[in-house]
């Protein structure tokens, strides 16, 4: 399978990266695909002309998303919360596209520096998701992520062993149910 795995925020310090890593390569070793889609990599400005109209052109970078997006089997959407969101980043790359995710699986990793891993966040994401035409599926929050992940996105607390390779096996299973 392939995976599109979207890093959420360009934010400095972020911590989200971390979770990001470790799902990109949990995927990895299960021999699937993956694109890892970094927004602090990219050039993404305020929505403009859409990949669905014929209003001009679109930003290269967005238009590389939507053909990752096309690609993928399942977008991952690797994100943090503020202010009882996501990111407006993040919603400004989606909102380029629409009929790119429909019935496109979605899967989701939240991240927080309290002991909500981001709840309040994916609630927004699945109204988004479906918004869009996309098929929710599994999440994975991961509660105050400076204490459970390392740098490299290596578990350092104990009780998320395994978490993330549940959570991917999870993914797997929801996609093969929808192809």
């Amino acid at each position: 399978m392939k995976f599109l795995n979207i890093v959420g925020t360009a934010r400095e310090g972020r911590k989200s990266i971390r979770a990001a890593r470790k799902i990109d390569n949990v995927f990895q070793d299960q021999g699937h695909e993956t694109f890892f889609y970094d927004l602090k990599e990219k050039n993404i400005p305020p929505v403009g002309n859409r990949t669905y109209t014929d209003e001009g052109p679109v930003p290269e970078d967005i238009q590389d998303l939507r053909e990752k997006i096309l690609e993928a089997d399942c977008i991952v959407l690797v994100v943090p919360e503020y202010n009882h969101s996501y990111p407006g980043i993040l919603k400004t790359a989606l909102d380029y596209m629409y009929p790119e995710y429909d019935e496109k699986p979605f899967a989701y990793v939240t991240v927080s520096g309290g002991g909500f891993g981001g709840v309040r966040a994916l609630s927004h994401l699945h109204d988004v998701t479906l918004e869009y035409g996309g098929q929710p599926g599994p999440d994975l929050p991961v509660s105050n992520v400076s204490s459970t992940l390392n740098e490299d996105g290596e578990v350092i607390d104990e009780s998320y062993e395994g978490r993330f390779e549940s959570f991917a096996e999870d993914v797997e299973e929801f996609v093969d149910r929808r192809t």
